[in-house]
């Protein structure tokens, strides 16, 4: 397995950033399934409600992915992303498998401990899937992509995937993708959406994002709230 890059500097990357968000998130649902005590109740039910949010979260990644990127690669490299196709096939079918033991745990008795042990073991192997699909796109389509299309088209495809996500979802995708940057990252995330929004939706999306009204250059106050989030 390859693990360089090899994208140019000066080419916008489709994937390496919401990628470094979900690699955090896998990591800390990962660490919050393995870590929460079956007998709490409370904390339990927060923690598979946490869990459904990020499956959500995941497949709506996967869908922009084949919908946007996939399709238009097809259209000029046509084969290119059957083994990406085939991995999303299977994350899907991870998907329904940890419903249906996240489920299980929900409806336990005293065999709660046990079932909730083998949905973290099943959810830790799905990351181990996933971190290696990342890596496969980030080093293997994504330089075909900066070969055949131009920077704009590229700009584009990145355009119609953030138009097509739900505000919701959205809040959820820029709360993991700020917490994973680095402060240069996300200085410019933030500066990037400050640029592209109306004052009032970049605030109520701020906001939003850090868990409380946000003052524009409060950078350590947001790092506070992305590492507690």
């Amino acid at each position: 397995m390859n693990a360089e890059t090899p994208v140019k500097v000066e080419a916008e990357d489709l994937y390496y950033g919401v990628h470094k968000g979900i690699r955090l998130a896998n990591a800390r649902m990962l660490v919050r399934l393995g870590s929460v005590d079956p007998t709490d109740e409370k904390a339990l039910a927060e923690s598979l409600k946490a869990l459904e949010q990020h499956l959500e979260m995941s497949l709506s990644h996967l869908v922009h992915e084949n919908h946007q990127i996939h399709t238009a690669l097809e259209s000029r490299c046509p084969g290119a992303t059957h083994d990406a196709g085939d991995d999303h096939e299977h994350h899907e079918e991870s998907f329904v498998e940890l419903r249906r033991l996240a489920a299980e745990v929900a409806g336990a008795g005293a065999d709660r401990p046990k079932r909730l042990r083998r949905l973290y073991q099943r959810f830790a192997l799905f990351v181990a899937d996933d971190l290696a699909h990342m890596h496969e796109e980030e080093t293997k389509l994504m330089p075909l992509i900066e070969a055949n299309f131009t920077p704009e088209e590229i700009v584009g495809i990145r355009e119609r995937i953030v138009a097509d996500i739900e505000p919701d979802m959205m809040v959820r995708f820029m709360r993991a993708m700020l917490a994973a940057a680095t402060e240069t990252e996300r200085r410019e995330m933030v500066g990037g959406m400050q640029a592209g929004m109306p004052t009032e939706v970049f605030s109520g999306m701020m906001t939003a994002v850090s868990g409380a009204p946000w003052v524009p250059g409060d950078w350590a106050g947001l790092g506070r709230a992305l590492a507690a989030a």
